[in-house]
């Protein structure tokens, strides 16, 4: 088996057909030392002894006598060193275990009665033989690509890769029988479809094709009609856990093929994620609609046409009735959209028929939105949902998940690590334009980034025009055209691209995102005029353009518009150029709505044409007849129209770059504003520039601000790590107005705030603060309604400050607080003995919670501030023999009675509206005595006289002291006015 498991890897015919015995021998023999040969030949042997461990627990094994277990496996080792791999089918990608072992009977006929096998041995015999067969594919399957590169990557990672071809024999079920054919086919199923395969774009191998297995990512469904335990978007697994029958619609490139194939792969290899384990247990059949463009649909007898086909005359008859009969078997019926409209209706009949004689089953459908309704199978009891775009979280996870794949593939270290920097400078490229992700939200065209970035050594497109013209090319003909998918009536790619560009310009010119079906129609019988090579019907075209192109949707009922964007801006500025537009381009490019047609404008037009159109914008700017709030936004779309124009001349150049030096980056307020109101694009602009002096970045900071924008954020986090406090202040004020976990995550994590110092004024950013590795102190001044119970992700906080809380506050979270030494609460608290459990040095308290301590010690205390204190004598609720300063802030009607003074204290301070009776104090001789009056009516001192070290703060202009000239030395009185600056 071993040596089998190396021909098949090494997929190298000739060597294969000089003998399955010496196949090893020969592999090794392309390695340079004897050392290196030595351990190849022990990893194959290794994986023998892999194989043999599996084999000894075969039941059947252990039925049989000593010799006659020998006898058997003799036997199938000599039909494996009989065989010469060197029929090509076996080197394709669809090698499947039957038809291995198909290969070796046939090779090596009949070995049981040369081997002189009893009954018993022979079932042994069949049984190891295909079981062996099945191995060989697997670990074929684990090891790295084939050549030198793999052979000297097997050597370096021999263990890691020995426990991967473990873990791939042990995740094979354990087979009932010689026959086993749904093991066979499962196998067969996994391996097949284990792969993502991209279509129509030119790509290098590697990156046309990848493992799905490791570069799936879970996408978003809406589902409609949600019942009551589905969000209305929610993650597609939990989707599909809701129902038994799945309807699936989403847009092209949305990834319903893809989320087929992962689960026909887990339901092969019965390894469904928790949330679906109820649909373990089952069998895949993956039927792709477009198969049957021009045959019949399939009965059940037929449905490993597409996969499983050279082992379906192994199946037992009635064997897929008995799976769908059973509910065993999951259906997965892909692109509804693919089939003619005219049969849509006869795949509803043969669905719903299916459905009738099999209820059981499990059935997941999927179609693009344009060629179903929701509602097409609803009355076969069909949940719909429909896939959403990718958020740009979920962008950067399948960007690391594709280039992962990809990595997994890789031979070498180096090659390894070319990856990972790939991978990174493509987030850096989404980052810093927004054209690209806002083609990265659809997996298709995310993916198409990730190769072209790949198959060009880290670089896309310099200009986004060829982006956008290979995206078409793909969309509007290559990939249908590859995926042997056929439309009529035919509409050439060169038709589409025209008629698809004056209904961009005609919903642009006349400022609408969409158009009744009917106008648009309409639009096209006019184009379709001048068009006599499309013989079709416009409605006929319509359909077409609408169905297949993956650019229009009609996402309400009756009313068409473009899916993306990006598409519809390039195409209209082509449509605009064509038509020699470009007053009408300068006369509307302040328009927000403008701004990326006539930057892709430039793109399309003649250097001629492009001179017009840039000096335009500057001559409007310069016009003092335009509006001022519109003369710095044509500058900037000048400034931006640079990156689509391939030709221009240096003197064009420089008046557009004397013309922006003030704006990019903002120089002042009017130009952050003017950056403002600029708009998305503006963003783009200030990733492009580096602000030189504080204020710069201060300015650019808020110029993005209030747009709110996600796009932005790569752009603030450049200013994360700044310590100045200018800085700081304006990306804490910016906070609010992005997502607080994005933005916590992505621009202030590695912030230093001011000192490790933070003041949050919105309950909202509460439960980001988990994301700021460096707050230490922290001030909440607002009211939250979970109280401080995000403190829990805060394990370094050192100071905490909660200045309103809506009722008394639970001070339980703070138990995990190891480096708390400073807690300040101004209102009532429950759970108050945790601050036993705190290293505290500063505490300030509502005294009614304080008294509840309940004579408990707080060793390291040493400043202590009590609100609403109504008496004094509980203050003996709690030991501390580290107090050193004590702050009581006394309710109107306190009790006068003698305050006990802690041994060590050297200050005590009473804050106070209505003036206590100081005799009282006159007992506190040691500490300095510092008495706030916060009221209006006079201060009588004399209780005091000769009293030392008081200090004496007013607040109040209308408040009068009186026997200030009776204290003793050390005394003073200060006036802090209200409207002034005042200090504890």
């Amino acid at each position: 088996m071993a040596r089998a498991a190396c021909g098949v890897w090494l997929g190298d015919h000739r060597m294969a057909a000089e003998g399955g015995a010496s196949v090893i021998d020969q592999a090794a023999e392309r390695l340079t030392s004897a050392r290196e040969r030595r351990r190849f030949h022990r990893i194959w042997e290794e994986a023998a002894e892999l194989v043999a461990e599996r084999l000894l627990a075969l039941r059947e094994l252990r039925d049989l006598p000593p010799n006659e277990q020998e006898a058997a496996i003799l036997a199938v080792r000599e039909t494996f060193e009989k065989a010469a791999l060197t029929e090509e089918d076996l080197f394709k990608q669809d090698l499947d275990a039957g038809y291995l072992d198909r290969y070796l009977r046939a090779q090596d006929p009949g070995r049981p009665v040369r081997a002189g096998l009893a009954e018993g041995a022979v079932r042994l015999y069949d049984l190891v033989l295909r079981e062996c067969a099945a191995y060989a594919i697997e670990a074929a399957h684990a090891l790295p690509g084939a050549g030198l590169a793999g052979m000297a990557e097997l050597l370096r990672r021999d263990r890691q890769i020995l426990d991967e071809i473990g873990a791939v024999l042990e995740r094979l079920p354990e087979r009932r029988g010689p026959h086993d054919f749904e093991r066979d086919y499962c196998q067969l199923v996994a391996n097949r479809l284990d792969q993502v395969e991209f279509f129509g774009v030119t790509l290098s191998e590697s990156s046309r094709r990848y493992p799905l297995s490791v570069a799936y990512l879970s996408l978003t469904a809406r589902a409609a009609r949600a019942p009551d335990d589905l969000l209305a978007a929610d993650q597609v697994e939990r989707v599909l856990a809701r129902s038994d029958r799945l309807f699936i619609r989403g847009q092209a490139g949305t990834g319903k093929t893809t989320l087929l194939h992962w689960i026909a792969v887990h339901s092969a290899r019965d390894s469904f994620p928790d949330r679906l384990a109820a649909w373990n247990g089952t069998v895949p059949f993956f039927l792709p609609l477009r198969r049957y463009v021009s045959s019949e649909l399939p009965g059940p007898e037929a449905f490993l046409q597409e996969v499983g086909r050279h082992i379906a005359l192994e199946m037992a008859p009635g064997w897929v009735h008995r799976q769908l009969r059973t509910g065993r078997a999951i259906v997965l019926l892909d692109g509804v959209d693919e089939l003619a409209e005219t049969r849509r209706d006869e795949v509803k009949r043969w669905l719903t028929d299916l459905i009738a004689a099999f209820p059981r089953a499990r059935y997941v459908v999927t179609s693009r939105p344009a060629a179903t309704p929701e509602d097409w199978l609803a009355a076969a009891g069909f949940l719909a949902a429909e896939l959403e775009p990718m958020t740009p979280t979920q962008v950067r996870a399948f960007t690391h998940r594709w280039h992962e794949a990809i990595r997994s593939g890789c031979t070498t270290e180096p090659e390894r690590a070319e990856v990972v920097e790939q991978e990174e400078g493509l987030l850096n490229a989404l980052d810093h334009h927004r054209h690209l992700r806002q083609l990265a939200g659809y997996p298709l065209l995310c993916a198409l980034l990730c190769a072209l970035h790949r198959d060009r050594r880290g670089q896309l497109p310099g200009n986004r025009m060829e982006l956008y013209e290979i995206a078409l090319h793909m969309l509007l003909e290559r990939r249908d055209r590859e995926r042997r998918v056929e439309t009529q009536p035919v509409v050439g790619r060169t038709e589409q691209m025209l008629l698809l560009s004056d209904l961009a310009y005609w919903l642009i010119r006349n400022g609408w995102s969409d158009a009744a079906r009917a106008d648009a129609i309409d639009r096209l019988a006019a184009k379709l005029r001048a068009m006599p090579q499309v013989k079709a019907e416009p409605a006929q075209v319509y359909r077409v353009l609408l169905e297949r192109t993956g650019l229009l949707r009609e996402q309400v009922e009756g009313r068409v518009d473009f899916v993306h964007r990006s598409f519809e801006e390039y195409l209209a500025a082509k449509q605009a150029v064509d038509e020699g537009d470009f007053g009408v381009l300068q006369a509307h490019a302040h328009e927000s709505q403008w701004h990326e047609v006539v930057v892709m404008a430039a793109g399309h037009a003649s250097a001629a044409g492009r001179e017009a159109l840039l000096g335009g914008l500057l001559a409007r700017g310069r016009d003092r007849q335009t509006p001022r709030a519109h003369r710095d936004l044509l500058s900037l779309v000048a400034l931006a129209c640079l990156e689509t124009s391939p030709e221009r001349s240096p003197e064009l150049e420089q008046n557009i770059r004397d013309a922006t030096a003030k704006l990019v980056p903002p120089q002042g307020e009017a130009a952050a504003r003017a950056l403002g109101r600029a708009g998305p694009f503006a963003i783009d602009l200030l990733m492009a520039s580096v602000p030189n002096n504080e204020y710069a970045e201060v300015l650019t900071i808020e110029a993005v601000r209030e747009s709110g924008d996600p796009a932005a954020l790569p752009l603030l986090a450049r200013f994360g790590p700044d310590t100045r406090h200018s800085v700081v202040d304006a990306l804490v004020r910016a906070w609010p107005h992005f997502d607080p976990q994005e933005y916590a995550a992505r621009v202030l994590a590695d912030s230093p705030l001011h000192a490790g110092e933070l003041t949050v004024n919105d309950a909202r950013l509460l439960p980001a603060l988990r994301w700021l590795r460096r707050l230490t102190h922290l001030t909440v001044a607002t009211a939250s309604p979970d109280g401080v119970a995000f403190v829990r992700d805060l394990p370094a906080l050192r100071a905490l400050e909660v200045a309103a809380a809506p009722g008394p506050l639970d001070l339980a979270p703070l138990a995990g607080l190891a480096d708390l030494t400073t807690l300040v609460v101004a209102g009532d608290v429950t759970n108050v003995r945790v601050l036993t459990e705190l290293p505290l040095r500063e505490l300030a308290i509502g005294a009614p919670g304080f008294y509840r301590l309940g004579g408990a010690e707080l060793a390291a205390l040493q400043m202590l501030t009590l609100y609403h204190v109504a008496s004094v004598q509980p203050l003996g609720a709690a030991v501390l023999p580290a107090l050193t300063r004590l702050d009581l802030h006394l309710a109107d009607g306190w009790s006068e009675e003698a305050l006990p003074v802690p041994a060590r204290l050297d200050r005590l301070a009473l804050h106070f509206a209505t003036p206590p009776n100081l005799r009282a104090l006159r007992a506190v001789t040691g500490p300095v005595l510092a008495l706030h009056h916060h009221g209006r009516g006079p201060l009588d001192l004399s209780e005091l006289a000769g009293r030392e070290n008081v200090r004496v703060h007013l607040y109040r202009r209308s408040a009068e002291v009186l026997g200030e000239a009776t204290l003793g030395a050390g005394s003073l009185v200060r006036s802090a006015w209200e409207d002034g600056v005042t200090s504890r």
